[in-house]
């Protein structure tokens, strides 16, 4: 076998993230809580509408269009007495679920545009606090190369000014 013949067979190279830069218009909070046999969970969501000001590699069809970004945070309390009791139950301590944050898909489509995370709870509430009262203006997302209109999100930037080019 040649080396051409090697070199063919490799696999290629990953392609270079992709950014969307997003202005934000808009931010809607909800809280759900839920009781199930352990205990308890809760689960908060600020949902972030954007317009979408720049994409790297350019995709025009996506540029002035709207995007949702989706914070989510999540606790559970578990029981910490019979579960059988009929009485008021004692709920334990929350725990944050999951306590380091966890980036989710990019959906890049036609009709729909949206990219989420859940994050640790010191982090969710400060950033929605932030959202709400208009300090922060843009969110650059970092995500791979979409296939059917569906990346890997690999970063989120949030920012009070534009970031710099490089």
């Amino acid at each position: 076998m040649t080396k051409e013949e090697r070199r063919r067979k490799r696999k290629p190279l990953p392609e270079p993230d992709h950014m969307l830069l997003a202005t934000v218009k808009s931010v809607t909070v909800s809280y759900y809580v839920h009781n199930h046999g352990d205990g308890v969970s809760d689960e908060a969501i600020t949902d972030v509408l954007c317009g979408i000001v720049k994409t790297t590699p350019d995709m025009p069809k996506h540029l002035g269009r709207e995007v949702t970004c989706s914070l989510m945070c999540s606790r559970q309390y578990a029981r910490v007495d019979d579960p059988d009791e009929k009485g008021w139950p004692r709920i334990s301590k929350g725990q944050t679920v999951p306590e380091r944050p966890f980036l989710l898909n990019m959906h890049l489509r036609n009709d729909s545009r949206s990219f989420s995370a859940y994050l640790p709870e010191a982090a969710y509430w400060a950033l929605q606090a932030d959202l709400k009262s208009g300090r922060l203006k843009f969110i650059e997302a970092r995500f791979m190369k979409p296939r059917h209109g569906n990346g890997n999100l690999t970063g989120i930037n949030f920012s009070e000014t534009p970031p710099e080019e490089p």
